[in-house]
Formats: structure tokens, sequence, C-alpha cells
């Protein structure tokens, strides 16, 4: 059914806005509930210097010599996060030091190709590594005798912030928005000490986001201390030889496969520990369905488009798999199942998984091929030890997560309270 709002074009005059988009009836709505606030102010009022985006430089080849820049795009922002691990890198030498994001600066993405990439916003912290940012993502400065970036982060995130960016953005080519029009942002500008409590709990909510990582980082590093791996370097040869007889053995021809960083880790690793196939530890090996709904304690293992993940469900997901994921029932008399999972997620599997797939971006990883998977078996006590520190890792970042939601609802909830006066 069609849905119709009629607006007169006496309401539009300072809007400067025909696209019917802009007049949805829940935009209206918003608009005009927010317009209630007495404390509402833009947020053009509130920063020491115009919104700005980002750029992509005409100069992005990197040498070896170059110092590498985290180069943030749309898909590197998350609700208060930034994903460096997956991030590009630019040159420093194309950079200039105003184009390097600043302690307290918050960062939205405001173009993308559908509305969800809209409004990812996040907070970048001073302990965070050097970063621009490209054309998609702006960057806001408040004045923070006014506006807490920590709270304006919160919101932004909020529905009250979402929602009012899906109701200034434009779609033509995508959806878009301009830096004016962020500034055109109505903000609930809150007493000092509720921002100064948002503040904390994000700040706190951070913290452990960064234990977590930490915690994880230890589970690592125990893992390739016991495999005498820590010096292990991934180094790929431009040129190197195989023997027609191992391409027939193994049945490949591709050069990517021989590789001799993959013989060289894979003896490595035999050299300082037991080696068993994956299918050693498999009670039960099944492709799952679509709409499958995981249950907690399920060992679940991507085998395509991004094959190799593999984690071990720890709560209810609230959701359901696609047909894209294998469900492994594990004999824990063998191995353990965290320990196992990290083994695959970490270099030991990863490198395993790009060799099958010639570093080529594997498309599909089949079922003799994840059986022979060959994992290392550390002393149980030492298993246990970092399944462990993965378990408190996973708790710790829940924490973080509903320290998170709490100050979200929070100020929705503040916001809800100040319409309803």
């Amino acid at each position: 059914m069609a849905r119709i709002s009629i607006v007169k074009l006496s309401e539009i005059e300072g809007v400067k806005r025909f696209d019917a988009g802009r007049y949805r009836t829940s935009f209206l709505k918003l608009e005009k509930n927010l317009k209630k606030i007495t404390i509402i102010r833009k947020l053009g009022y509130l920063v020491v210097e115009p919104v700005r985006t980002g750029y992509t430089p005409r100069d992005r080849d990197i040498y070896p010599d170059d110092i590498r820049i985290h180069f943030l795009k749309t898909d590197n922002l998350r609700e208060g996060v930034i994903d460096f691990e997956n991030s590009d890198s630019l040159p420093a030498r194309s950079l200039a030091e105003n184009d390097y994001l600043k302690f307290k600066d918050v960062i939205v993405t405001i173009s993308g190709a559908r509305y969800d990439l809209i409004g990812r916003a996040s907070i970048f912290l001073d302990y965070y590594p050097q970063s621009v940012i490209n054309q998609n993502i702006a960057v806001i400065k408040t004045d923070e005798n006014l506006l807490s970036p920590f709270y304006l982060t919160i919101f932004l995130n909020s529905k009250y912030g979402k929602e009012q960016l899906w109701m200034l953005c434009r779609q033509t080519e995508q959806f878009s928005l301009s830096c004016r029009e962020v500034e055109e942002l109505l903000i609930p500008l809150f007493a000092a000490d509720f921002q100064q409590e948002m503040e904390t709990i994000a700040k706190n909510s951070f913290n452990l986001i960064e234990k977590a990582k930490s915690l994880y980082s230890q589970a690592e590093k125990l893992l390739l201390e016991k495999l005498e791996l820590k010096e292990f370097q991934v180094e790929y040869e431009l040129s190197y030889t195989a023997n027609l007889s191992k391409a027939f053995g193994v049945h490949r021809i591709d050069a990517e496969y021989f590789q001799t960083t993959y013989d060289g880790f894979m003896e490595c690793l035999k050299e300082h520990s037991k080696i068993v196939k994956l299918k050693e530890f498999i009670i039960d090996f099944q492709k799952l369905k679509a709409f499958y709904e995981p249950k907690v304690g399920d060992f679940l293992l991507t085998k395509d488009v991004m094959p190799g993940i593999a984690y071990v469900v720890k709560e209810p997901l609230g959701g359901v798999t696609s047909g894209d994921i294998m469900l492994l029932n594990i004999n824990e008399n063998k191995i353990n199942k965290e320990y196992l999972a990290f083994c695959i997620n970490s270099i030991i599997g990863k490198l395993q998984v790009e060799r099958e797939g010639g570093r080529s971006g594997i498309i599909h990883w089949g079922p003799e091929q994840i059986q022979n998977l060959q994992v290392p078996i550390l002393h149980k006590k030492v298993q246990e030890e970092i399944s462990s520190l993965i378990k408190q890792s996973h708790e710790t970042k829940q924490r973080a997560k509903e320290l998170w939601e709490e100050a979200r609802r929070k100020v929705e909830k503040a916001i809800k309270n100040e319409i309803r006066k």
C-alpha cells in the first residue's frame, strides 16, 4: 500500500528541498518532536570549526620504506568503534598534517549505497593509530564547553541521531548528505552532568574493548610461543620452483600453491608440535540448511565467500544461518573446541586456507579440504589456558557492548522525556 504525506509549501521554505524522501511521515514526526525540546540546538553552533570530510589522494602507491597510515572508509566504522585491522593504508608522504584525525574527533559516515550505511558514528581516541578518512566520512570537532564529543557519538548512534541523518540525506546515485547538512542536525543540549555521565559510561565501554583485545592478544602470544612461531615471518617469494611430481601429487598446477612460505610454515609447525588433520576430531560433518538457528555450544565454520572462520556459539544469537556455514560436531575428548576454533582463525588456519585458494579470494572450501586442515596439538593444560583467555575476551567484549547499549538507552529515554514535557 502506497504511503502519502502532504506538506504545505510554506513549511518547506527554509528547507530548500523538494524531493519526496525528505518528507516521509516518520521524518516529519521526528523533526516536529525534536523541535518541541527547549534545549535543542543545531550542531553548527556547537562546533569549533566547520564539519569537513576526508578525501582520497591521487598518490596512493606504497613503497617498502613508506610509513603506512590507516585509511578509514565506510566499512571500517561501526557503532562507536573503528575497525583498524581491516582498513586500507596510505603512505604518510601523500598526506598533510591537517588530514590526520585528532583525539576526540567524532567521525560519521555520510555517503553509501543504502540508508543503513549512513550514520555510523565513532570517536577517535588518543591511543588509536594514526589515521585519515575518505570523502564518505565527515569529521566533527565539538566545542567541549558546550558539547561532549562522547555524548555526541552516543547521540548519533541513537535512533534520534540516525533518523535525522537519514532524513537529511538525499538519493541520487547513492544516499548522501553534505557537511553543511550535517551541521543542521538538531542536538538536545543536556546539562553538563548528564553529558559527563554518558562520557564516563562510553569511556568504560571503550576501556573494556581494549581489555578484550589484550586478552585475545595474550592467547595469540601463548599459542605462537608454544609452537615457537613467534619469530616466523610470512614472506612471499617472487620466483620459486616445484617438482612436477609434487604438482601431480597434490593435483595442483597453479603457481601460488607452491609458494615457499607455505612449506616453510608447515615444516616449522610440525617441528614443534604434533599435527593432526581436522577430520580426526569430527564426529559429524554437515552443511547447514538455510535458516538453521545455531544453539549454544555449536561449532560453526564458514566454507564460502570468506572461508575458514570458526566460531563456538556462546549465547543465543537470535538469528539464523545461511547455507555457507558448516556445523561440526567435535569430539571434545580429543581437543578443546575453543582452542580448535582459535587455531583455525589464527595464522595456522589462514595460511592453509589461503594456499588452497591460491591467494585469489577463495570462493569455495570443499569438504575434503576442510577435513584435511592440519591442526597442532598442544598439551591439554595449554589448550584450556588459551580457551580461558578467549572466553574472558568474549565476556569482556559483551560487557563493553552492554555498557554502550546502556548509554544509548539513557540518551534516548532522556530525549523522549523532553519531548513529552
